[in-house]
């Protein structure tokens, strides 16, 4: 008889601290949900890079795993030279530094406006929600305007002349792309977020083929093809 109420209560024992270890478990995943802010806004400091300033307004979808990212870029630039001594000019497919062509990571221009926006669906992969991927849409618009040599027709005392001389050129680009990534974002119980991401694009430009194109490198403003994406968020969250 005492060896069966021995069996019963070491039986009892056992469930509960199994019971036990599943609450600490379901509380530990409740504790990441309970902490998790609704609302998150933050910066992505690697645009400034590229003449861009990007804040990111994400919200979550109820009490799930899914977020609905909001993000408005503003790009402004004044580069290259001056009016009278520009110290480069776009002649043909390629561009020139006074007379040697230069290869630079970005195509130089005199001045940049521009604007953009990603909507971007994000959802975390772990009870922790530190991992996640996310995909979407993005928009943006380009108003370049560079120095380019050209052929100028004039009549100077009854004759007719031909120069191939500079001037200012202006470029409008509307550029849509496809967005897939995948981040890790630090779980904190407090407002402070960061996050990193790495993941692949497809961005498609139209723009005015008699101007220069914009399209030599993976952060081109007319770039057509895969972009290689990464970058750091950094911002905080709120209720």
């Amino acid at each position: 008889m005492k060896k069966h109420v021995y069996l019963s209560l070491l039986a009892i024992c056992i469930a509960a601290g199994a019971n036990a270890q599943s609450q600490e478990e379901v509380s530990s995943s409740d504790l990441y949900l309970r902490h998790q802010k609704k609302y998150t806004i933050a910066i992505q400091p690697v645009q400034l890079f590229n003449w861009g300033l990007r804040f990111d307004f994400e919200v979550r979808l109820g009490d799930g795993p899914g977020w609905l990212q909001f993000g408005p870029t503003g790009y402004y630039s004044i580069y290259g030279g001056s009016k009278d001594n520009p110290d480069y000019y776009y002649s043909g497919d390629k561009y020139y530094y006074e007379w040697d062509y230069h290869l630079d990571i970005r195509e130089p221009l005199t001045q940049l406006k521009g604007g953009g926006l990603d909507i971007n669906y994000k959802r975390f992969v772990n009870p922790q929600r530190s991992f996640y991927v996310a995909g979407g849409l993005s928009y943006a618009k380009f108003d370049i305007e560079y120095w380019g040599r050209e052929w100028y027709d004039y009549v100077e005392d009854g004759l007719d002349y031909h120069e191939y001389r500079l001037c200012y050129h202006d470029q409008n680009i509307d550029r849509i792309g496809i967005n897939t990534y995948f981040g890790y974002q630090f779980p904190k119980r407090r407002a402070f977020l960061l996050d990193m991401f790495i993941g692949v694009a497809y961005r498609y430009s139209f723009y005015n083929k008699s101007g220069y194109e914009f399209d030599e490198t993976m952060i081109s403003y007319g770039r057509r093809g895969l972009v290689f994406l990464t970058g750091v968020r950094i911002g905080f969250g709120f209720r």
